[in-house]
């Protein structure tokens, strides 16, 4: 049941062939690979992004309440908290899942159910080679969202004009500030 796709370079399921078997095949790969996924992936990732939300907007209406302009110690207000570069970097994943997937099962679908003679194989071959895109990039979206990694392409690639700070380590700031205070006491 192996077709090859697009300039025969790989194989995938037989979406062409008109039989009841393979449209059956066809459509329960559509909703348990494709639909079902998609909508978990959906609703679980911007339950992500609505608790960030919120959690920030708490975070403001409370340092708003007492009076200062950040409850986080020690951050510059031009970065970005970590629970935001969080859900930017799931809004991102989520967006690319999306995008590589959907030209495949769009392909899938006329395959099985529409105009097959739309099939050529350099549309047949897009899918294909946005899936093995993603599959590249998606490590490099998470790569790029955590701060080490971001200070470090800034050292070795200044051309790329990133401007990121670690943050300093406030505990032991506190501790010896904390240290020298009570000693002075004594």
């Amino acid at each position: 049941m192996e077709i090859n796709k697009g300039y025969l370079t790989s194989c995938t399921f037989d979406y062409l062939t008109n039989t009841f078997d393979n449209r059956m095949f066809v459509g329960t790969i559509f909703t348990f690979s494709y639909v079902l996924p998609m909508s978990l992936i959906i609703y679980y990732y911007s339950q992500i992004v609505s608790h960030v939300v919120n959690h920030e907007k708490a975070l403001r209406e409370q340092a708003k309440k007492m009076n200062v302009d950040s409850l986080r110690s020690n951050q510059n207000q031009a970065n970005s908290s970590v629970e935001v570069r969080i859900a930017k970097a799931a809004i991102t994943v989520c967006f690319l899942f999306v995008a590589s997937w959907t030209p495949y099962a769009v392909l899938a679908l006329i395959g099985a159910f529409g105009d097959k003679s739309l099939l050529t194989p350099g549309v047949t071959m897009f899918p294909a080679c946005a899936c093995k895109f993603v599959a590249c990039l998606d490590p490099y979206v998470y790569a790029i969202s955590h701060p080490r990694y971001r200070v470090e392409l800034q050292k070795r690639l200044p051309w790329l004009a990133i401007t990121e700070t670690l943050p300093s380590d406030t505990a032991s700031t506190t501790t010896e500030a904390t240290t020298t205070n009570a000693t002075a006491s004594s």
